[in-house]
């Protein structure tokens, strides 16, 4: 299922380029404007780039779906096999870009990171844990007549819990001594990936018998 997500992109693979374009131009934005910037504001940039340049190749998921593709994607796999292969590939793609992001940043903006495992820890789960979201929200748009709308005002509110404990860890291993509080935030972030794995895949079965 995993290799059907990575065929499909190859033959269309616009969305990714498009994202990746963007990782680029707004590092480069953030240079022109100011390139000696603070290292809270470099954070927070940080999260901006890759949030919403992601967003369009990442929510994707299921909007583009056709019901005969859909009935196809029945006879190969269970439900659960078939969003859990989509949240697979896009957890992927997500970490990809994370680092892409980080190079940008790095080589433009330089890299502040103090303690780089944390960090990434923090970048990996909270990736992981968008490219989730934004794979079950597309499932629900995708089952209306304006998914391209439905995607972003549902996905963008649901994501903010997320996002906000994971700018708060990185934002920890910044810091030249690392607080011990950070430990609880990467924990917080395992713990809402795995509820949000388990909704989804407790979710998708209605919608896939629909």
């Amino acid at each position: 299922m995993v290799n059907n997500e990575i065929a499909a992109d190859l033959r269309k693979p616009f969305f990714l380029s498009a994202a990746m374009l963007q990782l680029l131009t707004i590092g480069m934005l953030c240079y022109l404007g100011n390139s000696n910037i603070q290292i809270k504001t470099w954070n927070s940039l940080f999260w901006i780039s890759l949030i919403f340049s992601t967003f369009q190749s990442i929510s994707r998921g299921f909007t583009s779906v056709s019901r005969s593709r859909w009935i196809y994607l029945n006879q190969l796999a269970s439900p659960f096999m078939t969003v859990l292969s989509k949240i697979t590939y896009h957890g992927l793609l997500m970490a990809v870009f994370s680092v892409l992001n980080l190079l940008v940043f790095s080589l433009l903006l330089g890299y502040p990171v103090q303690h780089g495992m944390v960090y990434m820890a923090a970048l990996f789960l909270t990736g992981l844990g968008i490219s989730t979201i934004f794979t079950m929200i597309s499932a629900i748009a995708g089952k209306t007549h304006q998914p391209g709308i439905v995607a972003p005002v549902l996905s963008l509110p649901v994501i903010l819990p997320m996002i906000l404990v994971g700018m708060q860890a990185s934002q920890k291993a910044l810091q030249p001594l690392l607080v011990s509080s950070v430990y609880k935030d990467l924990m917080l972030l395992a713990a809402l990936n795995f509820l949000v794995l388990v909704l989804s895949g407790i979710l998708f079965t209605p919608l896939w018998r629909d």
